[in-house]
Formats: structure tokens, C-alpha cells, sequence
């Protein structure tokens, strides 16, 4: 019988907080299996440490923020989570998520939400609006400027100059082909397929995983075009399962977070938080800092809901 759930984690730092949230997921979700892929570059991690349900990638990637290694970590530990174990679902988390539903309620909405994949995503085309300095703010990738961003990110064709332009400071520091003469053919987005984009978390189901892994012509070229991309994280996954007729996506991605006053990260979340986690109808929240006392608190109330 394959089990119900299993996890991708993406980790490179604070192996405690990892160590944490592994002990706490086997014991809410009955010991399902979890695969961690470590950039042990970034950090030392002592896998002896960890429960038995948990395995670790081990040709592991060296991964960056905004670089394909993230993307290419998840593939690993997906294809790794689904030759071992085949679970009906698989939820990628980082090791400063947290669950925020029991478990029953979360296989519940699973089992009963009627689609593949919980994925937030937007269809992406030209946008010229500006973009805001002081970053998204609480709508992030729901902003309509964000658009743009991805538009020049993952469509348009760009000749960057971010060094020169820093050290003159120059305003624009990249110039962009946004024709789609240009765009359909010098990129993958010719008309057979469209670019989607969004939040990287994702929760999916069997499905999912087969069209992510999928050794096709068309992933073989969308991994060729995001490898060169910026944030290849927020439009790959995104642009595979839209493009695949047969999912039904999900842009409810189960995930809290407060993009208030920020740019690059979600506020960190406190116990003040809670409230609004609970009455929320996300099941992981991001992100906490590692206080094993406050997230203890947190799955007590878990425990005593369900």
C-alpha cells in the first residue's frame, strides 16, 4: 500500500531547525517518508541523527538563491521520494516551514480538493507597468506589476549589464527584446506552449510528480531555456504542470505567508501569528526562525484539533 503523503525538503543551513521539523513530521503525518536534499557546501548535517522514514539525496546539487540548483534538488528528491515510496501526495518544504492544519485535515482537503497540484501560478505575457521600489508588498506575486518581472525574467530576451550599470549607476541595468517575432523563435514559448509563474511551494499528487519528471522533449527544452533564467524557480515547475492538459492546478498553494513591508523574504512568523495561521485555510506556513519552544506550542494546538 503506498503511503499517503511524503515530503521534499530543500535545505542548506540550521540542520537543528531540520532535524526539528523531520521528528515533528513523522510523528504528525504516522512516519511518512521524507527526502532532504542538503547543499552540504552550505552547511555539515549529521544524517545518523535523523528518523528512519528520513533518506537524503546524495549526489546533491550546490544550490544559490535565484540559480537552478533549487529546481534541480527538488527533481532529485521527487524522483527520489517517488522510486522508493509512490505516495498519493508530496509536499516541498523548506526547513523553516511548519504545518499549520493536522494532518487528517490536510489529507482530507487533499483527497477531497479535486485537483493534482496546489501551485499559486499566473498565465505570464507582456507587461510594461512599472515596477514598484520598494518591492510587492503584501499581494507579492499576486501585484499586477510582478508580471513584468516575470515577463522579463522567463519571456523576453535580455542582454544584462548589472555590473557596469552598478558601478556607474545607471537605473537600467538591462535591455530587453519583448517582440514576439523574437520570443517565438528564440524560446519555448512559440504558441504551442505558455508561460506560467508564481510561487515556488508546491503540494502535488502522483501525477504531478510523473509530469515533473517526465523525460520528454518538452522538459528537456524548458529545462534548457530556465537553466539561463533568473529564479528559475518560479516558472518552471509552474510552466511543466500548466502546460500539461491533463492536471488540474490548484492556484491555492496551501502556504501562509506575510509579504507586508517586504522584498526578498516573507516576515519571519511568531507566536503573535498563530491565530491567524489556525483560522487560516493554509496547511504550512513559512517562515519561522527556529525556536523549538514556540513551534512546540504550535503543535500542541495542532494535536488538540484534531
Amino acid at each position: 500500500m503506498n503511503p499517503p503523503i511524503g515530503f521534499v525538503l530543500l535545505t542548506h543551513q540550521n540542520p537543528s531547525q531540520i532535524l526539528f521539523l523531520c521528528e515533528q513530521l513523522t510523528k504528525q503525518f504516522d512516519r511518512a517518508p521524507i527526502v532532504i536534499h542538503h547543499d552540504f557546501s552550505k552547511s555539515k548535517l549529521n544524517q545518523d541523527l535523523f528518523p528512519g522514514n528520513v533518506s537524503f539525496v546524495a549526489d546533491w546539487e550546490n544550490t544559490r538563491w535565484g540559480g537552478w540548483g533549487v529546481v534541480a534538488g527538488q527533481l532529485k528528491a521527487t524522483r527520489q521520494l517517488y522510486s522508493q515510496h509512490k505516495p498519493d501526495w508530496f509536499v516541498v518544504l523548506s526547513s523553516a516551514d511548519f504545518p499549520v492544519k493536522p494532518a487528517r485535515s490536510i489529507l482530507e482537503d487533499l483527497y477531497g480538493g479535486g485537483f493534482d497540484a496546489y501551485l499559486y501560478h499566473r498565465r505570464i505575457g507582456y507587461c510594461m507597468l512599472p515596477l514598484p521600489l520598494g518591492g510587492f508588498g503584501a499581494a507579492n506575486f499576486a501585484h499586477p506589476a510582478w508580471e513584468r518581472l516575470a515577463f522579463e525574467r522567463y519571456v523576453a530576451l535580455g542582454f544584462g549589464f548589472y555590473k557596469l550599470a552598478t558601478r556607474l549607476k545607471w537605473k537600467t541595468k538591462a535591455l530587453y527584446l519583448r517582440q514576439q517575432f523574437f520570443i517565438k523563435r528564440f524560446t519555448p514559448f512559440d504558441g504551442s506552449m505558455e508561460c506560467f509563474a508564481g510561487e515556488y511551494w508546491l503540494t502535488g499528487n502522483r501525477s504531478t510528480a510523473e509530469a515533473l519528471l517526465s523525460d520528454n522533449a518538452r522538459n528537456r527544452r524548458l529545462t534548457a531555456h530556465f537553466e539561463r533564467r533568473p529564479n528559475p524557480d518560479e516558472g518552471f515547475p509552474h510552466t511543466v504542470l500548466c502546460n500539461t492538459p491533463s492536471l488540474k492546478v490548484s492556484p491555492d498553494s496551501k502556504r501562509f505567508s506575510d509579504w507586508e513591508g517586504q522584498i526578498n523574504h516573507p516576515r519571519t512568523l511568531t507566536e503573535a501569528d498563530f491565530p491567524r495561521l489556525l483560522a487560516s485555510s493554509a496547511h504550512f506556513a513559512r517562515k519561522f526562525d527556529f525556536n523549538p519552544q514556540q513551534l512546540l506550542r504550535l503543535s500542541s494546538l495542532l494535536e488538540n484539533r484534531s
